[in-house]
């Protein structure tokens, strides 16, 4: 996802976070996939919390 800002990048992973979440509740019938959705969604939120979304001007004059 090289085209995108970091803060697209970021909004991106919450969405999709959100989706995973919300088809794992949508599949009580489905309670291993269910949990690897939620896993996936962890993972999403863990990226999307460690994307630095300072502005790299600051680093210019460091």
């Amino acid at each position: 996802m090289d085209h995108m800002t970091p803060a697209e990048h970021r909004e991106f992973l919450l969405f999709y976070a959100a989706l995973n979440e919300r088809e794992a509740a949508a599949r009580p019938h489905q309670p291993e996939f269910a949990e690897w959705l939620m896993l996936s969604a962890e993972t999403a939120r863990a990226e999307a919390a460690a994307i630095d979304l300072s502005p790299a001007q600051g680093e210019l004059f460091g």
